[in-house]
Order: C-alpha cells, then sequence, then structure tokens
C-alpha cells in the first residue's frame, strides 16, 4: 500500500509541473464529473426525508481532488469553499496513510472543519484506486435540528456557539465499510426531529458514496493517471481564466464598507464590515483586516463563508461564464484579522451568518 501511494504522489508531481492529460480528456473527464455531481445531487433529492431536502434543496455534492480540490462547483455556490478547509482538517487529523477504503467522515463544525453553521452537516469518503488516494466525495446539507437551545437550531441570539447544537468536528461515522450505528444515535439524540435527521443522513451518506462508486469507475476506465491529470488540468483551465480576467482589469485599490444595524444581542450597536480590494496584474487580495471585531450575536463569519462571497461577486463581475472551481484560489489572496466578524473564534455562534452573507 505504501509503494503505491508512494507512486500516486508521483503521478501528482508530474501534473503539478505540466504533465496533464491532453485537453480532450481534461473536457470529457470535467463533464463525467459534472454529470456525476448531477447524479448525486438528484438521488439526494429523491432520497431526502425532509422537505430542507426535497423542497429547499438546501445540500450540495461534489467530487474533490486527493487534497480536497473542489472539481466542479455544485449548484449551492456557498458550500463550495467549504469542502478545501474540510478535507484538508481531515488529513490534518487522520494522515492520508490514516485513510481507508469505505471510510465515511461526519462533521459540523465551523471551527473544526469550516462549515457553515452547525445546521450544515457534511460527509466526506475518500476514493481509492488501485489502494491509492485519488481523491474524495462529499456533500452537506441542511440539517431539520441538531439540538441547541431552540427548535431548528438557528438562533438570533445565540452567544456561543454550544446554543447551537451538537458539535462534530471530524469523526468517522463510517469504518473501513462497517457503519457506526452508535455515533448516530448519539446525533439522534440530540435532535428533536430525530427520524427527519436519520433519513436525510442515510440518503446524504448514500449520495456521497455514489461520488466514490462512480469515479473509481472513471479510474478502471481512463486509467488513475488520466484522472489525476484532468483533475490537475481542470484546476490549472480554471486558474488561468481567472488570472487573464483579473489582468484585464487596472492596477488599483479601493476599499468599501457596510454596517448592519445590530448582531442580534447588541441591537444598539452597528456592526461594520469593511473590504480593501488590491489588483495587482493578474492576481487580486481582499483584506477584511478593518472589520468589526466579532459581534457576540450569531452573526459572525468563518473564512470559507467570506471566501464564497468573494467569488460569487468577483465571477459576476468579471465574467459569469467563468467556472468555479479551487484553482481559482491561486488568483486570489484573503487577509483577515483575527477575532473580528469576518474571521470570529470560538466559541463565537456563528447561526444567523447568512445574514451577514
Amino acid at each position: 500500500r505504501g509503494i503505491m501511494r508512494r507512486a500516486m504522489l508521483n503521478i501528482y508531481n508530474q501534473t503539478s509541473v505540466g504533465n496533464m492529460a491532453d485537453p480532450i480528456t481534461i473536457q470529457i473527464l470535467r463533464n463525467k464529473i459534472a454529470g456525476l455531481t448531477d447524479e448525486m445531487h438528484y438521488h439526494f433529492y429523491r432520497s431526502g426525508y425532509s422537505t430542507i431536502i426535497r423542497e429547499s434543496r438546501d445540500f450540495s455534492c461534489v467530487v474533490l481532488d486527493r487534497l480536497g480540490g473542489l472539481i466542479v462547483a455544485p449548484p449551492m455556490f456557498f458550500h463550495a469553499p467549504v469542502y478545501k478547509h474540510l478535507v484538508g482538517r481531515v488529513l490534518e487529523l487522520y494522515g492520508e496513510n490514516g485513510l481507508y477504503e469505505g471510510d465515511v467522515f461526519v462533521c459540523n463544525h465551523p471551527y473544526e472543519g469550516g462549515l457553515p453553521h452547525v445546521s450544515d452537516m457534511a460527509f466526506i469518503a475518500p476514493i481509492f484506486a488501485d489502494s491509492a488516494l485519488v481523491g474524495f466525495s462529499g456533500s452537506i446539507a441542511h440539517k431539520a435540528d441538531v439540538g441547541g437551545t431552540n427548535p431548528g437550531s438557528t438562533s438570533a441570539t445565540a452567544t456561543e456557539i454550544f446554543q447551537e447544537g451538537l458539535l462534530l468536528p471530524p469523526v468517522r461515522i463510517q469504518e473501513a465499510g462497517a457503519y457506526k450505528n452508535d455515533l448516530e444515535r448519539l446525533i439522534l439524540a440530540n435532535s428533536r426531529q430525530p427520524e427527519l435527521v436519520r433519513g436525510d443522513m442515510r440518503a446524504q451518506i448514500a449520495a456521497t458514496l455514489i461520488g466514490v462508486d462512480r469515479v473509481g469507475e472513471l479510474c478502471v476506465r481512463f486509467g488513475v493517471a488520466a484522472v489525476v491529470g484532468a483533475f490537475a488540468g481542470i484546476h490549472a483551465g480554471a486558474r488561468a481564466e481567472l488570472k487573464a480576467a483579473i489582468a484585464r482589469l487596472p492596477d488599483g485599490m479601493a476599499t468599501a464598507e457596510g454596517l448592519m444595524d445590530g448582531d442580534g444581542v447588541e441591537t444598539d450597536r452597528p456592526v461594520r464590515f469593511s473590504v480593501t480590494i488590491a489588483v495587482d496584474g493578474d492576481t487580486v487580495t481582499f483584506d477584511f483586516t478593518d472589520s468589526d471585531r466579532q459581534a457576540q450575536g450569531p452573526i459572525n463569519l468563518r473564512p470559507s463563508m467570506v471566501e464564497a462571497c468573494c467569488f460569487y461577486s468577483l465571477i459576476g463581475s468579471l465574467g459569469p461564464d467563468l467556472q468555479f472551481n479551487d484553482g481559482m484560489r491561486d488568483a486570489v489572496r484573503f487577509i483577515y484579522a483575527s477575532n473580528t466578524v469576518t474571521n470570529a473564534e470560538a466559541p463565537a455562534p456563528v447561526s444567523s451568518y447568512q445574514m451577514a452573507n
């Protein structure tokens, strides 16, 4: 197994210096991944129990490379930048050698996994081909209730994250194919809607495992090196397109700020969001250093949500035909100050983050 992983690392090193799949194979595999994520979305939508899944469709399903890099953005765009943070934390905790075929990780922790808020539950499953890690399949979905002070778990007046529900750092809910019923029972015991949550969890895990199976089939059909090379090529293409769009802008710097009337707790203190944007050649920097201190109420943001807002606005401004994936991160830099509303630290509440977005 160690020999196979070293061989795969050599493949990734080669693709990183330009030995990627040819353009036709890259486009074929990009469309295959796009179709696969549509299939995952469809089956989750058809299998989910709650109206959150079947009507509001507050969920996403994705395929990622071996470092958590998003390949094709989901329709729920605000989930797109989260996966890189979550997979990075899983790899930090377990290491590549600590992952096994049949594993599924669960996490809803805004500080441990970069999730938007505690109500959003993510599942991540590693994808192996020839006993080597080639990527991850993932999904995020809002849950009907994960505990906390208020029914539904979202609070407008929470003052700490512990009031917003049960916190799950990245942990295995399935290990080498063996499902951990005890962990599921623990999660459901903290929910006011255990049947809805169980149904949505099981459907979400099944959709995530569809991604594992289908990428495995692609590796058999096209070869591992071709799939890995296509992932690198898809990222390189998005990076080049965004850099070219930024390069057409004049170099310069601009600052803007906006105020919220209050944070739900300190209702008489406006909350300032400030950003300075600098364009330098083919890169752009978003500096949020001057934003207010983190709020007492639940309007705080984690960096993944700030990134989602920035990429959403950047693509909308420069060219809606730009297709987001994590290759674009190389063209954009983010600067935060700690303990601010755009980079809150635990245990600051975050359940009403959409007000700030």
